[in-house]
């Protein structure tokens, strides 16, 4: 009776954890929206919170290519790490949607890396998860954010920070225990 009590606790906690989940595209580098919210580009590496939400509708847009839209519910994605991978077809956006307004030349962009300590940290830019430590981000729209950095049992490290078109940046938060 106890090891069946034990198993359905283990099973209880695997469902409840929601594990990571990347989101690829052929070709690389589509615009992903997540509940009509835009959070990067492919590959994205995202945890989606199924405490706070049960269904995920994610579209990715490519200019050039048509926009596909899956939605995924949380049976889907709770647990260890998932993938959900697009296929875009080539043509216009038969949806009507629209491509997000980004800079056009590679140069336009920037990118970032987050190594911090410790690792697995959560990553924000202006309030809205990138992904988790180590992170590198790509295709960065040049502007001026606000870099959190937080985990569970550790004070959330801040910092203003401007990216500038073509950059490289590194940040190496060390997270102070609470």
């Amino acid at each position: 009776m106890m090891k069946h009590i034990i198993w359905l606790l283990l099973i209880g906690i695997a469902a409840c954890s929601g594990g990571k989940t990347i989101i690829r595209s052929e070709p690389p580098t589509a615009f992903v929206s997540i509940n009509e919210i835009p959070k990067g580009v492919t590959p994205l590496e995202i945890k989606l919170d199924c405490d706070k939400t049960k269904d995920y509708k994610i579209t990715i847009s490519c200019p050039g290519y048509q926009t596909q839209t899956k939605d995924i519910g949380c049976g889907y994605i709770r647990g260890v790490k998932k993938e959900i991978f697009f296929e875009l077809e080539p043509g216009e956006d038969a949806a009507g949607g629209e491509t997000p307004s980004v800079p056009q030349n590679l140069e336009d962009f920037a990118s970032i890396k987050i190594k911090s300590v410790p690792s697995e940290a959560e990553v924000y830019l202006n309030n809205e998860m990138i992904g988790t430590s180590p992170l590198t981000k790509k295709k960065i729209k040049p502007d001026t954010y606000i870099l959190e950095v937080r985990k569970q049992g550790f004070k959330q490290w801040t910092e203003k920070i401007q990216i500038t078109p073509g950059s490289e940046q590194e940040f190496f938060p060390i997270l102070e225990a609470e």
